[in-house]
């Protein structure tokens, strides 16, 4: 039987017949590789979750990029470049996450939700790379470099990651302009950038998840891509 995963999305106004109106949206890649590995996906864009809705409605749970997550849920004031906060987006996602550690669903965080894994689990985060390190790589690279290798990543020994592929130096592509500042409980470290920005992290306990900065949907020839999603659907 396949696996059915929930897959997070994002609101965004998108111009249709009816005028311009708020829509759910995500990237057709995700769609596209969960099919690849005989898959099946339910979109679940913000919205009031109960505790049972997992229990019966999916297997596992990909939360994807976006907008920036809302400081106030982690202490902190909004900086000025801090933009595209949906509080109904975080507090979907957030529910998402609960539900995914509570029934013990497998979990892949990308991009955004790599970052609301850690601040789920307590963490912090920097709001802008460029106010905290001084660095030469350019991390926020859109349009035909979202699918282009922009940096290289490390991935740490005696993680899952390190099990989970056997490339230890892996090109990725790069589309944040924040970070993990501090670490969320039941979290470690798996991948670092040649810069030393946190670039993935994973679960310490018994709910399995991991978290990754880049994102793999455009990167679906990459060696990586595909043991993420062996991974996830084992």
């Amino acid at each position: 039987m396949s696996k059915l995963i929930a897959i997070s999305s994002g609101i965004e106004d998108s111009t249709l017949s009816p005028g311009t109106i708020p829509c759910s949206v995500l990237n057709i890649s995700f769609v596209n590789l969960c099919n690849k590995f005989g898959a099946e996906v339910i979109i679940v864009p913000p919205q009031n979750l109960s505790i049972e809705f997992s229990k019966s409605n999916f297997d596992r749970l990909i939360l994807t990029g976006g907008g920036d997550i809302n400081p106030s849920i982690y202490g902190a004031e909004v900086d000025t470049k801090t933009t595209r906060i949906s509080d109904e987006r975080d507090k979907t996602e957030l529910n998402l996450l609960k539900i995914a550690e509570t029934n013990f669903i497998k979990t892949l965080a990308i991009c955004r939700g790599h970052q609301l894994l850690n601040v789920y689990k307590g963490g912090t985060l920097h709001q802008h790379i460029a106010d905290n390190f001084d660095t030469e790589i350019e991390h926020f690279q859109i349009n035909e470099a979202t699918s282009q290798h922009i940096h290289n990543i490390n991935i740490l020994e005696q993680t899952v990651l390190s099990e989970v592929t056997a490339d230890k130096n892996v090109g990725v592509n790069s589309i944040h302009h924040q970070v993990i500042n501090d670490l969320g409980q039941d979290l470690k470290v798996n991948a670092m950038s040649e810069d030393n920005l946190i670039e993935g992290i994973e679960s310490t306990s018994d709910w399995e998840a991991i978290g990754i900065q880049w994102h793999p949907e455009n990167l679906l020839e990459d060696d990586i891509t595909n043991d993420l999603m062996k991974w996830l659907l084992s």
